[in-house]
């Protein structure tokens, strides 16, 4: 299964549903194409359906919430899996980004 990257505004957020595994660059270069067209940057990322990335989508999810706050928003991530929740753990993402178990708990982030 290869990466997808959807998109949903609901409200004053963007959800960017992310499904498939990232395995290279490559992956995202949709996703960096979407990036660039953003102008809502409170973002949830929905890894509920990415079952593996390796340290090119860890780069792009650092970049995203760079970006983010850069433009005075902020990334919040949703429901990852147990080997991307341990990735997070090694990788300390749980010290850099707010990560929450549904999608509701994501949305009272930006409150």
């Amino acid at each position: 299964m290869s990466f997808t990257l959807n998109q949903q505004n609901q409200g004053n957020l963007l959800i960017l549903e992310m499904s498939g595994k990232i395995l290279s660059d490559g992956d995202l270069e949709n996703a960096k194409a979407v990036l660039d067209k953003i102008s809502n940057w409170n973002i949830v990322m929905d890894l509920s359906n990415l079952s593996h990335s390796n340290s090119s989508g860890i780069a792009f999810m650092v970049k995203t919430l760079t970006r983010s706050r850069i433009n005075n928003g902020d990334v919040a991530m949703v429901k990852p899996n147990a080997q991307l929740a341990k990735l997070f753990e090694i990788t300390k993402m749980y010290e850099v980004f707010s990560i929450y178990e549904s999608l509701e708990a994501a949305k009272k982030h930006f409150d």
